[in-house]
């Protein structure tokens, strides 16, 4: 017999509109983990979840240990709350025609969190300062459409207010790019360097596409 889902379930699946970008952490048997992008194809509320095959490419033995793998999902819907819907399951099998996808599991719950208030998420997230001809190392500590907040080693960079600066964010293959803007705020302390960074109205897409992937990614089941 098959167990009717919760109405908490089937509200949380309609939140996932079909095409929409899902952010994809696949969990083998053998401990390693890999994230992707992937995004609805459809389902069936009581028996599977269907999405496109992951956009990273996997190596033969991978593909092989797909079956049964732990698989995370999370997606940022456009309701007018922007949720942010996260849940845990398992990949059934791999589908081959009419195209490459990945049969899911039905969650037993799904996480829901809306974030309309929400201008900026909290990170940790690698990236390069360009200014003038130095490209120095950082670490990024939040991120917004309109700006972020840095760290880098004491003394690393000489920059004052106002000055332009660029900053170097790659993600994967797929999300990478170069976002300008200017100091608002620079801190010499005695272990760090801080950097408040106000975007420039440059790159709106990419300023967007990295919000939504930063903010997914926080969002823990």
């Amino acid at each position: 017999m098959i167990k009717k889902p919760t109405s908490e379930i089937v509200d949380g699946l309609r939140l996932i509109d079909i095409g929409m970008v899902l952010f994809i952490e696949i969990h083998f048997a053998n401990g390693k983990k890999l994230q992707s992008r992937s995004s609805l194809i459809g389902y069936q509320i009581n028996r599977f979840i269907l999405i496109e095959f992951p956009t990273k490419d996997f190596s033969e033995a991978y593909q092989h240990m797909l079956a049964n793998a732990e698989i995370v999902v999370r997606a940022m819907t456009n309701s007018d709350f922007k949720d942010i819907i996260a849940f845990k399951s398992s990949i059934l099998s791999v589908v081959n025609q009419p195209v490459r996808m990945l049969s899911l599991s039905v969650p037993k719950s799904i996480t829901k969190k809306k974030i309309r208030e929400q201008q900026r998420v909290n990170i940790e997230q690698n990236v390069f300062l360009m200014h003038n001809d130095n490209k120095i190392s950082a670490k990024m500590l939040d991120f917004s459409a309109t700006g972020c907040f840095v760290t880098l080693a004491p003394k690393a960079l000489s920059i004052m207010q106002d000055e332009d600066v660029h900053v170097a964010i790659s993600i994967n293959d797929s999300l990478s790019g170069i976002l300008t803007g200017k100091a608002v705020k620079v801190q010499h302390l005695d272990d760090e360097m801080t950097l408040g960074i106000k975007f420039s109205d440059e790159h709106p897409e990419l300023k967007n596409t990295l919000f939504g992937h930063f903010l997914v990614s926080s969002v823990k089941k």
